[in-house]
């Protein structure tokens, strides 16, 4: 029987950022040993600034609040994200510098070291209900802000509260249905071999 788990607020941990310019709330990681699999976490960025340098992993980063970013790598590669879940995919490695457009803004950051497992990444931007076929090891619902419910096959559809996620180790033939005004989706498969799939710490 598939159970889920809920991370609420109180229960996410905030920490420096690696070079000293900001903070970022953790929200849920997998660390079975030195270094987290992966991570999911929430930062203000509040001026223009170079990111930290995440060698190793690939990101993800998802606009949740505020009026935008420009992100540019050393290759004058560029994202514009100015609307709610607009999303930039980018290596750990590059050297990325950000540029507010007017003021603030809060992002959601997934990270996965490449060499242990990768991940798919769902939003509502497109579709507020959407059915997600489960063909990962792990699957991550966050609800950024409203009334948000998912529903797991043909069992009873249940509510996700603002600012809370929900984890569920799902078998292959499962789906998912997720629906709400602003959410993110992610479902992450652990690369050969295997690892244990114990609670995330």
């Amino acid at each position: 029987m598939n159970t889920t788990k809920i991370t609420s607020p109180g229960d996410f941990i905030t920490m420096p950022w690696r070079n000293g310019l900001g903070s970022t709330i953790e929200v849920l990681k997998h660390q079975p040993g030195d270094s987290f699999q992966w991570r999911l976490s929430m930062a203000d960025v509040t001026e223009d600034g170079a990111f930290s340098d995440f060698s190793g992993y690939d990101r993800c980063l998802i606009l949740i609040n505020g009026a935008g970013v420009t992100l540019t790598d050393n290759k004058k590669q560029t994202w514009v994200l100015k609307s709610q879940l607009d999303t930039a995919h980018f290596k750990g490695e590059d050297l990325i510098n950000a540029r507010l457009h007017d003021g603030p803004i809060r992002d959601f950051n997934l990270m996965t070291r490449r060499q242990n497992c990768s991940a798919k990444v769902f939003t509502s931007q497109q579709h507020t209900n959407q059915t997600i076929r489960l063909d990962g090891d792990l699957f991550l619902l966050f609800n950024i802000h409203g009334n948000a419910s998912f529903k797991l096959d043909n069992n009873t559809r249940e509510t996700l509260d603002a600012q809370h996620l929900m984890q569920l180790e799902p078998s292959s033939k499962n789906n998912c249905d997720c629906s709400g005004d602003a959410w993110i989706g992610i479902l992450i498969t652990y690369l050969w071999p295997k690892i244990a799939l114990n609670s995330p710490k």
